[in-house]
Order: C-alpha cells, then sequence, then structure tokens
C-alpha cells in the first residue's frame, strides 16, 4: 500500500486513499509535472507475482491508455515500480452508478435511457478501437459533478478477464454473460449483455438472478428466464422494456450486434415509449429458450476453471432442434414423460395443459401487452441528445421528433426559454410592446401558435411585454436629461412638481436620477394626470461644487472665498450702483449652484453713479447701521433626526435682529442645496442693520427643518464710524 507523501517516478506524490475494489486500491494522488490531481489505481500484492498477468496487465492497460471519448474515464499512464503495478487515471469527482441506484432505489424511465446512451457510447467507442471490457458494472460507471458518464477500468478488467480470473474474484457474477460463465471467452455482445443487466438494475433497483452464493448467481445467468422488469416497475416504458430483454438474452446471436444498434433503439424509445420496434430474430419469441446445463459444465464452474471454445468468442448454448412458443420442445416433452411416469391420467391432462400454454404464450395470443403501430421516425443518431443536469443527477433528453407548440403567453422570458430548450426549440425574444395586459418581461405574443406542430431546431418569435407606456418610462428616466424627461413625462400626461439635485458618481450631470411620487404613493400607481418630483444628478461630488454668496464683498474677499470652495475669480467688470463702491453687486453663477471644480466666476463691481447714493464711510445718514462678517460655516454638523443621512441640506442665512422688542430677519441669501459635511463661506461687508440697532446676529438655518445650523454675533456701528 501507498501513503500520503510517498512520490512515484519523481512525478506522482500520493494525497490520500480514497477507495478501494476486489483487485486494487485507489489514490488520489498530483501529477506534479503537468500540475493536475490524477487516481493512482495500484494492484493488490496477491495480483503482482504472476507474471504472466501482469505482462497482459500492463499491454492492455496501454491500449486503454489510447482511448479517447467524453464517456471514458481516461487512463494515462502505467507504472512499474518494484512489485509495485498501478494506472494513472483521471479523477472523476461524482458518484458510481451503483451508489445512485442505492441512493434512489430505482431511476426513472428517462434516467435509465440517458445514463445507458451515455455509457453505450463509451462502451461502443472501446469497441470500435477493439477493446471488449468485460467487466461492464454500475460499479464502473461513474456520474462526475458535471454531468458526464463515464465507463472505467477497460484496461484491469480486459487483463483480468483475459488471465481466466475467477469471476468470483472480479465481484461481477452479478453481471456477467452466460459465454464469460460458461468458457471465460468474450466478445463485443458480452458487454453489452453486462449493460443490459446494469439497465434492469437501474430501472427495478435490483439483478435479475441473484443467489446465496456465487454458483446460484451463474446458474442463473446460464438456465434461469429474468422475470419481465415491469414485475417491479409497471411504469417501465414497454419499448425499454423489450430493449432490456433483448440485452440479456442468454444467445449472443439473438442480442444486440453492436452499442450503435443499441444506441439507435434506446432513442427511438424515447420518441416512442410503448412502440414495438425492437427486432427480435426470426425463430425466437419475445422471451429467451433456456438449456439445461451439463452436469460437466456445473463441475467447471463449481470449480472456479474458464473452458474456452475454439472460435475465440462467446461460446453459445446449443440451439435446440425444435421450439415450441417461449420453452424447448424436447425439454418440454422430457418434462412430460416424468409426469406420465409419476401420475398417470391427471399428469397427462397436467401436461396437456402446461404444452397448450407454451404454444399460445408463444404465438403471442396472451401477450402481456398491446401496442399499436406508431409512425415512422427518422433514425439518425443526431436526433436525441442527452443530458445529466450537475448536482442534480437529473437526465435531460431532448427529442429530435415532432412536437406540440406550448402555448407561452403569459409565461416569463425566462420559463419559456426553458420549457423551449428541453423540446429543442430556439426562441427569439427581441421584439418588445407596451401592454396594459402584460407585466414587463412577459410573452404577450407568439408566431407559432400553441398545439401547431413543430420540429427541434426551428425558431419560434415572441412579443414581450415592456408593460405600460407610462411604467416603462418611469422605469427608464435615468437615461433622460431633465429637459427630455419634462418632454417624455408631459406627453404622458405627468406634471413634474419639483427638482432637487443629488450628486452622482454614474448618473451624468444634469440627468435624472430618480423620480418619486409627488403624493407619496407607489409607482404602480402612476398614471396620467399624476405629479412626480425629480432627482437630478450634480455629476460626481468630488468633481462638483457648491457656488458661495459672493455680493456684499470686496474683490480681495470674493477671490479668497472662491479659492477655498476650489474656484478661482474670472472676469471682473464695473456698474454703477447704489451699493457702496468697490462692492460686488453681482456674480455671474448664483450663490448655492453646484459647478465643476475649478470653473471661473465673474463678477461686477459697483463704482460711483452719475448720481450716486451715500457713499459707505462719508455722507451717510447717522440713523444707518452696518456690520461685516467673514466666517466660515460647516453643514451638517448641526443636530437632530436625519441630517447625517441627508445627501443634500437646502441652507438659507439671515440676519436676525430685535426691534422694538419684536424679532425681524432680514435674508441675507437665499435657500440653496448644500452637500452635508461640506463647508460654506459666511462673508459680507457692510450689512445694513436696523436704524439705531447696535447687535445682531447671522444665522445659517436648515430652510427645511428651520433650524439653525450655526450663528455668529454682530456688533453694528453708525455710518461714518471706523
Amino acid at each position: 500500500m501507498l501513503n500520503p507523501g510517498d512520490v512515484l517516478q519523481e512525478r506522482y506524490e500520493v494525497e490520500e486513499k480514497i477507495g478501494q475494489g476486489g483487485m486494487s486500491y485507489v489514490y488520489k494522488a498530483l501529477d506534479k509535472k503537468l500540475g493536475r490531481v490524477v487516481a493512482l489505481k495500484v494492484l493488490k500484492e496477491e495480483y503482482c507475482t504472476d507474471e504472466s498477468f501482469i505482462k497482459k496487465f500492463k499491454n492492455e492497460a496501454m491500449s486503454a491508455a489510447k482511448l479517447s471519448h467524453p464517456n471514458i474515464v481516461a487512463e494515462y499512464d502505467v507504472i512499474e515500480e518494484g512489485d509495485l503495478h498501478c494506472i494513472v487515471m483521471e479523477l472523476v469527482e461524482g458518484i458510481t452508478l451503483k451508489n445512485y441506484i442505492a441512493r434512489k432505489g430505482r431511476l426513472s424511465n428517462k434516467e435509465t435511457i440517458g445514463i445507458a446512451i451515455q455509457a453505450a457510447e463509451g462502451i461502443e467507442a472501446a469497441h470500435k478501437n477493439g477493446i471488449i471490457h468485460r467487466d461492464i458494472k454500475p460499479q464502473n460507471m461513474i456520474i462526475s459533478k458535471d454531468g458526464k458518464v463515464k465507463v472505467a477500468d477497460f484496461g484491469i478488467a480486459k487483463a483480468a478477464t483475459s488471465e481466466t480470473v475467477n469471476a468470483a474474484v472480479i465481484g461481477s457474477v452479478h453481471y456477467i454473460s452466460p459465454g464469460q460463465a460458461r468458457s471465460g471467452i468474450a466478445d463485443v455482445r458480452s458487454d453489452l449483455y453486462s449493460l443490459g443487466i446494469t439497465m434492469y438494475e437501474m430501472i427495478t433497483g435490483r439483478v435479475p438472478f441473484e443467489g446465496e452464493n456465487t454458483v446460484n448467481v451463474i446458474m442463473g445467468h446460464l438456465e434461469e428466464k429474468p422475470e419481465l422488469p415491469s414485475k417491479y416497475n409497471k411504469d417501465i416504458y414497454p419499448s425499454l422494456e423489450d430493449i432490456i430483454m433483448k440485452l440479456i438474452k442468454k444467445r449472443p446471436s439473438q442480442r444486440y450486434g453492436s452499442a450503435g444498434e443499441l444506441i439507435k433503439d434506446l432513442k427511438q424509445s424515447i420518441r416512442e415509449p410503448e412502440g414495438d420496434f425492437v427486432k427480435l430474430s426470426e425463430d425466437e419469441s419475445p422471451l429467451d429458450d433456456t438449456r439445461m446445463i451439463s452436469g460437466e459444465e456445473l463441475q467447471r464452474i463449481k470449480e472456479g476453471a474458464a473452458g474456452t471454445g475454439p472460435s475465440g468468442e462467446e461460446k453459445s448454448p446449443e440451439k435446440p432442434e425444435n421450439r415450441v412458443g417461449k420453452g424447448n420442445a424436447a425439454q418440454s416433452a422430457e418434462n412430460i414423460n416424468r409426469l406420465l411416469k409419476l401420475g398417470g391420467i391427471g399428469a397427462v391432462a397436467i401436461a396437456a395443459v402446461i404444452a397448450v400454454m407454451l404454444v399460445v404464450k408463444g404465438l403471442g395470443i396472451f401477450s402481456p401487452r398491446s401496442i399499436k403501430p406508431s409512425a415512422d421516425v427518422t433514425d439518425e443518431s443526431e436526433d436525441i441528445s442527452v443530458e445529466v443536469s450537475p448536482g442534480t443527477l437529473e437526465v435531460t433528453l431532448t427529442l429530435q421528433g415532432e412536437d406540440l407548440m406550448p402555448d407561452l403567453l403569459g409565461k416569463s422570458v425566462e420559463s419559456a426559454g426553458a420549457e423551449l430548450a428541453e423540446m429543442g426549440i430556439s426562441m427569439d425574444s427581441s421584439k418588445t410592446a407596451f401592454s396594459d395586459s402584460y407585466n414587463e418581461g412577459i410573452i404577450m405574443d407568439q408566431d407559432i401558435k400553441p398545439d401547431e406542430a413543430v420540429a427541434p431546431g426551428i425558431t419560434v418569435h415572441v412579443t414581450v411585454s415592456l408593460g405600460t407606456e407610462i411604467a416603462y418610462t418611469l422605469k427608464n428616466l435615468q437615461s433622460y436629461t431633465e429637459a427630455d424627461a419634462r418632454v417624455e413625462l408631459d406627453r404622458l400626461g405627468i406634471s413634474v412638481a419639483s427638482t432637487r439635485g443629488r450628486f452622482s458618481d454614474t448618473v451624468p450631470k444634469g440627468n435624472v436620477i430618480d423620480w418619486e411620487d409627488a403624493s407619496g404613493g407607489t409607482g404602480a400607481e402612476i398614471a396620467a394626470g399624476s405629479e412626480i418630483n425629480l432627482i437630478i444628478s450634480n455629476g460626481k461630488e468630488s468633481e462638483n461644487v457648491n457656488m458661495p454668496a459672493l455680493t456684499n464683498m470686496t474683490t480681495e474677499q470674493a477671490e479668497a472665498a472662491l479659492s477655498a470652495a476650489g474656484l478661482s475669480l474670472g472676469e471682473v467688470s464695473y456698474a454703477p450702483s447704489d451699493t457702496a463702491e468697490g462692492l460686488i453687486t453681482e456674480q455671474g453663477v448664483p450663490a448655492g449652484q453646484i459647478v465643476a471644480r475649478g470653473t471661473a466666476v465673474s463678477v461686477v463691481v459697483s463704482q460711483n453713479s452719475a448720481e450716486p447714493s451715500v457713499a459707505y464711510g462719508q455722507q451717510q445718514a447717522a440713523n444707518h447701521y452696518y456690520a461685516s462678517i467673514n466666517e466660515v460655516c460647516s453643514v451638517g454638523s448641526s443636530e437632530g433626526p436625519g441630517v447625517a443621512e441627508q445627501s443634500l441640506i437646502s441652507v438659507t442665512i439671515r440676519l436676525m435682529q430685535r426691534v422694538d422688542g419684536q424679532v425681524k430677519y432680514t435674508t441675507l441669501v437665499d435657500a440653496m442645496p448644500v452637500p452635508a459635511g461640506s463647508q460654506i463661506p459666511v462673508s459680507f461687508m457692510n450689512i445694513e442693520g436696523a436704524e439705531g440697532v447696535d447687535t445682531g446676529e447671522i444665522q445659517v438655518v436648515d430652510a427645511a427643518r428651520n433650524e439653525v445650523i450655526q450663528s455668529y454675533t454682530l456688533t453694528f456701528t453708525p455710518a461714518g464710524v471706523q
């Protein structure tokens, strides 16, 4: 045995033991040269002492290594190190068919046929390369995680049986063909017999021949008539039952001549589950003849010594000269003679009844089922594809005969596509239309009407609903600019109640990010006459800033405020104004507007007019009071429910004073959207206060909540006072 860490040929590093069989241990190993995980199948010690067997084993393993087929476990290499002999094989992660049958009890018709087709395709590939497996059984079939059925152990099986290893040792007596049991020689039809027994077990959950020991099981293969699978599974397709019973005929000449013939009938069985198309030999009835085994042959079987036939092919039991129905006429006569000797006239009557029954059943008068002939179906091998779904191991068969188009209306594109795929039909769902009757994504029309005859390979064109036009437009508003959205909504009878901005890393500036029902309802309730609010993208927050208020600032103050906001001072022009000379009266971008970082902002500065008002610091009325402020306020620092969650806060700046005992507010900056957590300049020159009032308070206010975010106390002085 090998241990983890052992390295063979300085290449294959053993990782762990993963199983063992009658002849070998199996290890998982890493092929360090190719960087792939492989399986090492190592012969047990008792098989490594026979030089003749080892030579045959090596030759057959190398021959099997030449096989390349998706339904055959690949054999890569043969290793000989001292007394160690092993095959390097593909590591297939999955479950053996034997364990799968045990897990499910028995398989469905489609599973049985699907798995059998894949196994038969692998066996056929081997046969075409001159390799007979000789040990086909569910233990040697693996269903991989990706759904492939793979036949294993071609090299080992052939080497073993070619050297006449006792069948009991190989562990295949429940699946061995009569010729192998009788003579030890096998051909193509031997593998098919074993596959038939395997299929019998798949569909019924049991093998046809069982016994207390090896000899009893072998005797069943040689002499007993198997029970019909329908005895154990009444749901079996009649045609599948015929296929299985033909596969397990005692005589090789009455079985399928090749795996290709079997595959053809298996596919036909899918199209015609109750069809009567399985061809039986002209000189036989639906069930097998049997022949009593001689004492000499029985003794050879008991001793485990296999005889050989001169032809080198699987030997058949001798064909009786006369046949009556399902039984052997000579054997029936012998039984009647025995009854005559034992029972007189009563026995004669019983024997006569038995003979008549044999004839009647042989003619098919009391056939266990009546099958109506069905229409001819093409025999092309491409007409059926078989898949075993990963994970579930459920078999899917795509049929290539005529079928009826299903009703697709009201189904989703996904479910309809899956249904059609099982029928081998393609679906074109590129055509769309608005509908008041079908929800979005639901099929509303099909060009091939339900119940029309269809064949695989065609394409059905369907129309997929976009839902109502209003619902579709609202869902796709993000692709519109604000102007285009207003036009579309107006066409549909929907008005825009308000808009607000929001930064977005994905939606271009000026495009619609989202919308909301102005009345607080859901999108499904939006109809003509409704009002909605639009949320417009301000672009990426990192690339945009809020425009600060520049009025009443000097150009030096404005330049500093713009620089702090990531902007710059643009063109400066002058115009007469009632505002004190040298102060900004207009700005090219309104305060509070979102602009790209780096934007140059133009301003207009006041200069003395032809008829100037009272100039600042000169002849102003003594009862006018002024103050200035130059601060920066952090927006979003105020406490209160929901403040932190807001992406934008509507901010206004105002002057609060008490005049004659009453609170008076003067708005300095109208409400503007400001990103939460940002800083805005609070910078004003020569704020004119109330007459005779020397104190006041500048307040930065959350306009939506009417809550003061930050306040600053000011002292006002009369005009002309420095």
